[in-house]
């Protein structure tokens, strides 16, 4: 009986403790100290951003809708840092539409990097970059 009680003790504890590490990192924050501030305070934001990995992907996804410029390249320079090929297709579609053409080029100029390279990240970047130029000219995307 002793060893049941231990054995549902122990299981209690194991679910209890895989519980309190799949919790999600609230990050925004995070996001917030990254966009806003400069020097030692932005490094460790972003160095916490950098550690959560796609975890970080919805808050800076967000970030890209704030009014601005300033803060929506910060957010550009976190994924580009982050460099998920899951963030492709976002910064293709801040590379055609965002108002600023600051921020367009920001978004370009990750891409332009991107597609450098070999692999899949690479030929989601050409890609991208494709589909932002056709947007500019008018032209649909083959």
């Amino acid at each position: 009986m002793l060893r049941l009680r231990l054995g549902a003790v122990s299981s209690l504890l194991a679910l209890f403790l895989c519980a309190c590490l799949e919790q999600p990192m609230d990050l925004k924050p995070s996001v917030e100290l990254f966009l806003t501030t400069q020097g030692e305070v932005q490094e460790k934001a972003l160095r916490t951003l950098l550690g959560s990995g796609r975890a970080a992907l919805p808050p800076l996804e967000a970030a890209l809708h704030r009014t601005e410029p300033k803060e929506r390249r910060a957010a550009l320079l976190a994924l580009r840092r982050i460099g998920l090929q899951e963030t492709v297709p976002l910064l293709g579609h801040v590379a055609q539409f965002d108002a600023d053409p600051g921020v367009r080029a920001d978004a370009r100029a990750v891409l332009d990097r991107w597609a450098a390279e070999k692999g899949p990240r690479g030929e989601a970047a050409k890609s991208a970059l494709f589909a932002a130029a056709a947007g500019e000219t008018g032209e649909p995307a083959r």
